[in-house]
C-alpha cells in the first residue's frame, strides 16, 4: 500500500533548486517569519526543521484502524498525550483513505499530519496535509491546515477537542470540515498513547527486506532501514475485518503502578456464531 509523503518548506524549495543547506535555509527562514511577526509560520519552521533533525520519523497509519482510533472516548488528561518523538510525521494511505472530504466540488485526502511539542511543552502543533499548494513564481509551496492542540493538568484531551476552534486561516483556501480536523487531532492524540504492541505497530524497513523481517524479526534490517534513511512504523497493517468475525477494536486501558498510565490497545475479533461457521464445509472428501 502507497502513503502520502509531507512536504516541508525547505524540501519545497530544494526541488526548485532554491535552498539546498538546511541550516541557512532555516535561519533566513526564521527572520523572516519574525519580520513578518508570525507566531504560526515561526512554529511551522520549528515544527518542520525538529521533524528533519530527527531524520524525519513517521507512521504509515492503515486504513482499517483508522475509525478504531477516531472513535474512541479519550476520557483522560490532556497533560498525558506525549509525543514518542521531538517530531513525527502520520503518514494516510493513498487508496482506501477513511479521511476525505469535499470542497468547491472536487474531492480531498487528509494526506499526512505533522506534530511536534509547541509553548514549552503545554501543546502539540499539528500541520495537515491536503495537497493544497501556492505557487511562488519558480515553485509550488504547500499550505497547510494548522490547530494547536492545549495539553495541561486538570483539561481533558475531550475538552481540549471540543475547545479546538477554527484556525485563524480556516476561511482561506480549502476548507477542511472542523468535524474532520476534530477526526485528525484525535486521532494523532490516540497514536501517541498506542501501546507497543508487535500486532499493531511495527517497524517499516526497506521494501526488499520486507519477507526476511516478516519471517525473521531481526533487528539488522531495521537498522538497516534507519541507515538508508527510512526511520518509519506501520500501524495497523495486520488489523483485518472479515464478514465472518466480529470487529476487532482498539481500547483504552490503565497501566502501570496505580494504574496511572493510559495505553491503547488493541481487542481482538471473535467469530460470530462460530457454530454455523463449522458447519461450511471447507473441502471436498470430508
Amino acid at each position: 500500500m502507497d502513503f502520502f509523503t509531507f512536504t516541508t518548506n525547505r524540501e519545497a524549495c530544494s526541488k526548485a533548486g532554491v535552498a539546498d543547506d538546511a541550516d541557512e535555509f532555516y535561519e533566513l527562514a526564521f527572520t523572516e517569519a519574525i519580520a513578518l511577526a508570525s507566531s504560526q509560520f515561526f512554529n511551522q519552521l520549528n515544527t518542520e526543521r525538529d521533524w528533519e533533525q530527527a531524520r524525519k520519523p513517521y507512521y504509515n497509519v492503515w486504513p482499517s484502524i483508522v475509525p478504531m482510533l477516531t472513535r474512541l472516548d479519550l476520557d483522560l488528561d490532556s497533560g498525558l498525550i506525549q509525543l514518542p518523538m521531538p517530531a513525527l510525521c502520520i503518514r494516510l494511505p493513498k487508496q482506501q483513505n477513511p479521511l476525505t472530504f469535499q470542497w468547491d466540488g472536487q474531492p480531498f485526502d487528509i494526506r499526512s499530519m505533522l506534530l511536534s511539542e509547541i509553548n514549552e511543552g503545554r501543546g502539540l502543533s499539528i500541520l495537515i496535509d491536503v495537497g493544497e499548494v501556492v505557487n511562488n513564481g519558480a515553485f509550488e509551496v504547500p499550505i497547510y491546515t494548522y490547530r494547536n492542540f492545549p495539553r495541561r493538568s486538570g483539561l481533558t484531551v475531550e475538552q481540549s477537542l471540543a475547545g479546538l476552534g477554527k484556525g485563524i486561516t480556516a476561511d482561506m483556501g480549502v476548507q477542511v470540515p472542523e468535524d474532520l480536523i476534530t477526526d485528525c487531532v484525535r486521532l494523532c492524540c490516540s497514536l501517541c498513547l498506542l501501546e507497543n504492541d508487535p500486532s499493531v505497530i511495527e517497524p517499516d524497513v526497506l521494501s526488499k527486506d520486507r519477507d526476511k523481517y516478516e519471517h525473521t524479526g531481526d533487528q539488522k534490517y531495521v537498522d538497516k532501514a534507519h541507515r538508508r534513511g527510512k526511520v518509519g512504523w506501520n500501524v495497523g497493517r495486520h488489523i483485518e475485518v472479515a464478514p465472518h468475525y466480529r470487529r476487532p477494536h482498539m481500547a483504552l486501558v490503565w497501566t502501570g503502578t496505580g494504574r496511572a498510565v493510559p495505553k491503547i490497545v488493541p481487542r481482538r475479533g471473535s467469530i460470530v456464531h462460530r457454530e454455523l461457521v463449522e458447519k461450511v464445509p471447507s473441502g471436498f472428501g470430508e
